[in-house]
């Protein structure tokens, strides 16, 4: 009879570790999966999700997006995306004393000041009216002061800066469209509803929180 070989017990609970380490990745990647797959299906059954996903988009509104929750829940290290960037890591080839570029930070500060005085009055009352905020050219005006920003940036910079003006710009368009008091087929005005208002609220603090952060880039 030939002799059988010894079997190495340290070769062995090498390969086992291995193994594991490569089930506990693989479970994360498929729970990671399903929690994006969840939020998805959960948005797409109900109105309120399709208008998020739609106006605001699911995953990315202002960077917390559901998705980088899921993974720091899991465990798997948040990676940055292409477009996100440090204000402190910003490059500004621009003259960002002159005088157009100081007229768009004023624009960009008022907004934002118009937004926070807007949320502490629907925290005080819910049926406040702020319809002033709706205006032919709001939108326009944004883009407007928010690209002279970008301008005096190069271009990795203007990358990031253009990612907060997105998010603003939709964050604004979505109070707009929940601001206005419901009506009915007859035109009678009704209370808008907590839902509604918690719409609005959230838009106001993504707004404030992306007018925050595109400031500290110059």
């Amino acid at each position: 009879f030939g002799s059988r070989r010894s079997r190495d017990p340290s070769a062995d609970s090498a390969r086992s570790q291995t193994a594991m380490t490569g089930m506990k990745r693989s479970t994360r990647a498929m729970l990671l999966i399903g929690a994006m797959g969840a939020l998805y299906s959960q948005a797409f059954l109900s109105s309120s999700g399709r208008r998020t996903v739609i106006s605001g988009g699911l995953l990315g509104a202002l960077g917390l997006s559901e998705s980088a929750k899921a993974a720091d829940f899991l465990g798997i290290p948040s990676i940055p995306g292409p477009f996100e960037m440090k204000p402190q890591d910003a490059v500004v080839i621009g003259d960002a004393n002159d005088a157009k570029i100081k007229e768009a930070r004023k624009k960009v500060e008022d907004l934002q000041k118009q937004a926070e005085d807007a949320l502490d009055k629907l925290e005080k009352d819910p049926q406040a009216d702020l319809s002033y905020m709706i205006t032919d050219f709001g939108i326009g005006e944004l883009r407007l002061a928010t690209n002279a920003i970008n301008d005096i940036m190069d271009d990795k910079t203007a990358a990031a800066t253009q990612r907060w003006q997105r998010l603003m710009i939709q964050a604004k368009y979505q109070w707009e469209l929940d601001v206005p008091f419901p009506t009915t087929k007859r035109g009678e005005q009704r209370p808008r509803g907590d839902k509604r208002n918690d719409r609005i609220k959230v838009s106001l603090k993504r707004y404030i929180d992306g007018s925050k952060e595109l400031l500290q880039f110059f």
